[in-house]
């Protein structure tokens, strides 16, 4: 996992993204490959555990709760494939209305937590989990696009019922990559200047905004 982020953060053009939004596609291929070595990584230290985890396929519990915590680049590999599907147009405004509800929900608990945004934030995350809305990525009870998914929705998992998931009561837990590749990572996403939100929903719409809605391929030079 390290090598593979070393390999990332030597690729061509990332100083420069803050000015033309794009990145070869050499760097998605690479990130393409961190997934399934973090995929690895998961499912060794599961095996190694005692943990009783109930996570299992065509739960979509997870699915039912903001996704926030996602890095730069990640947003911007979602925007590559969801820009040219058929249904772009509904992903888009969907993602628009989540976007919306959970900023507002933000504001105002900032606002009773007297400009406290660490807790403000606390807060909106769990109420948003507590409305248990489904990702607009999701399809039936699978993600639709599972294999790129972000490290934020890779590690969580659930040691209770699935129903517990989006309640204070369920006992969910991260299993975050090792820490040396997870500050690699996080020294990669600030070099992206990236100035949106960590949110997904709210990430992929001003991203495709100031984008333009520009279907992916080279460079816009800067002007």
């Amino acid at each position: 996992m390290r090598e593979l982020v070393r390999e990332m953060a030597a690729t061509a053009g990332i100083d420069a993204f803050a000015a033309t939004g794009w990145l070869p596609d050499s760097f998605f291929e690479t990130l393409t490959r961190l997934y399934a070595a973090y995929d690895a990584f998961i499912a060794h230290n599961i095996a190694a555990s005692q943990l009783q985890i109930v996570c299992k396929f065509g739960c979509a519990r997870c699915c039912h709760q903001a996704v926030y915590g996602c890095y730069a680049f990640e947003i911007v590999n979602l925007y590559r494939q969801l820009r040219h599907r058929d249904d772009y147009a509904a992903l888009h405004e969907a993602f628009a209305r989540s976007a919306d509800e959970f900023h507002g929900m933000l504001l105002r608990y900032i606002d009773k937590s007297g400009g406290r945004e660490d807790l403000a934030l606390v807060n909106t995350l769990q109420h948003y989990a507590a409305l248990a809305k489904p990702c607009p990525l999701l399809a039936g009870n699978n993600c639709s696009v599972y294999a790129q998914r972000p490290v934020s929705c890779r590690m969580y998992y659930s040691l209770t019922n699935p129903i517990l998931c989006t309640t204070v009561v369920g006992r969910t837990f991260h299993l975050l990559p090792p820490a040396e590749v997870n500050a690699a990572l996080v020294e990669l996403n600030q070099r992206l200047a990236f100035p949106y939100s960590e949110f997904l929903a709210q990430g992929l719409v001003v991203f495709a905004s100031q984008r333009q809605f520009r279907p992916w391929g080279a460079p816009v030079q800067a002007t």
